[in-house]
């Protein structure tokens, strides 16, 4: 049975249409059925742009179902993308497949300059409505600069992470295991926290 609706496919069909480049995402999953797989099953299907390669782990250690959107192996999502999370997954692939600048200025100037690798992610839960930004800035900022990995993790599918990184409410953004902020932060206003965090060397 198809999970999205009919009107969903035309409205996301009519966004795909406006991609100009070829996007590849990469689904690793455990074996046997996937709702992940399934998901983007049906959205390749709207666009000959969008191709989907689907690896199956039997590792257990792993980090289960995770995606990464391109080629650059630095876009990544970790767990079922529904509810809200579902227009991240979207933005991140429209952002993919277009050429259009989506960061400020301030922003790139900040990520061409970077003397460190960042490591960014983001907690999040489908049913707030206020995470979706939160994985879009840290997409964005990591198709940006080759210095910068985004992880966008489901907090209820991956409960030792989100113990580990004290994950009380969402979005809650963790860069480098030192700089953490909850809610969805303004691009200038995480930018400007982050660069103080890393000019007081913590």
């Amino acid at each position: 049975m198809p999970l999205l609706s009919d009107e969903d496919k035309t409205a996301i069909k009519g966004h795909f249409d406006l991609m100009t480049e070829d996007v590849t995402v990469t689904l690793t999953k455990a074996p046997g059925e996937c709702e992940t797989e399934t998901i983007l099953n049906e959205l390749s299907e709207l666009s000959a742009k969008l191709t989907l390669e689907v690896i199956e782990s039997k590792k257990e250690s792993a980090l289960l179902p995770s995606m990464s959107i391109g080629n650059t192996g630095r876009l990544i999502f970790r767990g079922i993308p529904s509810g809200y999370e579902f227009s991240s997954l979207l933005t991140g692939i429209i952002d993919s497949g277009r050429t259009e600048e989506t960061l400020s200025q301030e922003t790139k100037t900040f990520l061409d300059n970077l003397q460190e690798d960042l490591h960014i992610r983001v907690f999040v839960t489908p049913t707030c409505p206020h995470c979706p930004p939160s994985v879009v800035l840290a997409h964005r900022m990591a198709a940006y600069s080759d210095r910068v990995i985004a992880e966008a993790i489901e907090a209820n599918e991956f409960q030792e992470l989100s113990t580990k990184y004290q994950v009380q409410g969402v979005p809650r953004t963790v860069i480098n295991e030192t700089f953490a902020v909850e809610g969805a932060q303004p691009e200038a206003y995480l930018v400007e926290g982050l660069k103080k965090h890393m000019e007081a060397g913590l």
